[in-house]
């Protein structure tokens, strides 16, 4: 807390100057601290220029609607060029936008690759299609990664990490979270310092937490009246509003339809606030498993006890009661539960 304090206490000046396309007629200043409130500046005849004072290490991006570089107020002039990408500053700034442009060359390709693969669309199955999206993204976000861990040194992760923690599995994510990282009490690291947590609390090996909710009929119920009694479950946490939930909802139902007849349970844990959206969309959707809630959106007990910070998520408990897997989505839950059943 003490680095913390010293850092909101430590005003330095900020002097920026760029070059930008004559046609733009205003840059903007974005304060990442405070999740890109923004600041707009009139350029001339293609360059801009903006002086002003911000906390020690905050992070400053400087671009237009739809792109910036960021760098750290450090008392260090900022010279930017918005036409090549590219900034001059201090060691960490120069670094930090060589950074910067090595993580957007990795999201353009893999924007690209996402979109050749949309083309093959009316060739092969969704679930192939599928499939190798997730190979994709999933090697796109390892090269970040191994990136970032080439600057972890240094203050640059914090840049990144808000941003991608949740794309993050527990030991990814957990290898930056030491104390001694110079990023490590960073204002922007408590969204980080949040979702690992909750990742814990979602780790294989761990008991599960119990809830008590009412079910659609209003009559309370414990989650314990099915974890732990000798049979899977997976504690399925959505809402009604929730797009991605609806989408991935099908392979749930399959799942369940699937599997039930061999012990397989599955317990749906609205974040709705409201009852009536959610009780349609259970009808509408065919999950003919038990449905609780207590209506509280995402200050619903199940987002404390269980870390949930984005849905759709679940856990799957096994038979003692124990944590075997979480976030279990598409192919990875089928994968699953046919490692389990064995079919």
């Amino acid at each position: 807390m003490l680095v913390v304090s010293t850092m909101a206490m430590a005003q330095v000046k900020v002097q920026v100057k760029g070059v930008c396309p004559s046609d733009l007629d205003t840059v903007y200043i974005y304060d990442l601290n405070k999740r890109g409130v923004s600041q707009p500046i009139k350029t001339h005849n293609g360059t801009f220029e903006y002086n002003g004072e911000d906390a020690l290490n905050a992070i400053i991006g400087i671009g237009t609607n739809d792109y910036y570089i960021p760098f750290f107020v450090d008392g260090a002039p900022v010279s930017v060029d918005l036409i090549k990408h590219t900034l001059k500053g201090s060691p960490l700034n120069e670094l930090t936008c060589a950074t910067d442009n090595r993580m957007d060359s990795i999201n353009n390709a893999l924007r690209s690759k996402l979109m050749a693969l949309s083309m093959k669309a009316s060739t092969v199955s969704m679930e192939e299609l599928q499939k190798e999206a997730s190979q994709v993204i999933d090697k796109g976000r390892q090269r970040q990664i191994d990136i970032l861990r080439g600057v972890k040194t240094t203050m640059i992760p914090v840049i990144f990490l808000p941003d991608m923690c949740m794309d993050m599995s527990f030991d990814q994510l957990s290898s930056f979270m030491t104390e001694d990282a110079p990023y490590f009490n960073h204002p922007r690291m408590e969204r980080v310092k949040r979702y690992i947590a909750g990742l814990e609390k979602k780790r294989p090996g761990r008991m599960f937490a119990d809830l008590v909710m009412d079910d659609m009929d209003g009559q309370s119920h414990h989650l314990s009246e099915w974890c732990g009694k000798g049979n899977y479950v997976l504690v399925d946490f959505w809402a009604s509003w929730c797009g991605p939930c609806r989408q991935e909802m099908p392979n749930v139902v399959e799942s369940y339809v699937k599997y039930h007849d061999k012990g397989y349970e599955i317990v749906g844990v609205s974040f709705d606030s409201k009852a009536e959206p959610w009780k349609a969309a259970v009808k509408s959707m065919g999950m003919t498993w038990i449905q609780i809630s207590d209506l509280k959106g995402w200050e619903c007990a199940a987002s404390e006890a269980y870390g949930v910070m984005a849905i759709p998520s679940n856990v799957l408990i096994d038979p003692e009661g124990r944590i075997v897997a979480s976030d279990l989505r598409g192919e990875q839950l089928q994968a699953k539960l046919k490692e389990i059943y064995g079919f």
